[in-house]
């Protein structure tokens, strides 16, 4: 089983581009907020999905998600 389908059948949601898959886990988010202040572009709650990976790169994506608190917000590169 690869990472993606563990972490799907965990609950996580995913969200991916040409170089990075984010994952999202709706029941694990405490709504901390750390990814919205990190980049409100990117992460967007009022707007469906709520995540737009188009809006800043691959590193500044996963450094935001490192900040996340509640491990809701998980992601790998793609080779």
């Amino acid at each position: 089983m690869s990472n993606k389908e563990k972490l799907i059948s965990m609950g996580y949601k995913s969200y991916e581009n040409d170089e990075i898959i984010v994952y999202w886990n709706p029941k694990l988010c405490q709504h901390a907020t750390e990814c919205i202040r990190g980049n409100a572009k990117v992460f967007d709650y009022e707007r469906r999905p709520w995540i737009d990976l188009s809006y800043a790169p691959a590193k500044e994506i996963a450094d935001i998600i490192d900040r996340c608190p509640s491990g809701a917000l998980k992601y790998e590169y793609k080779d």
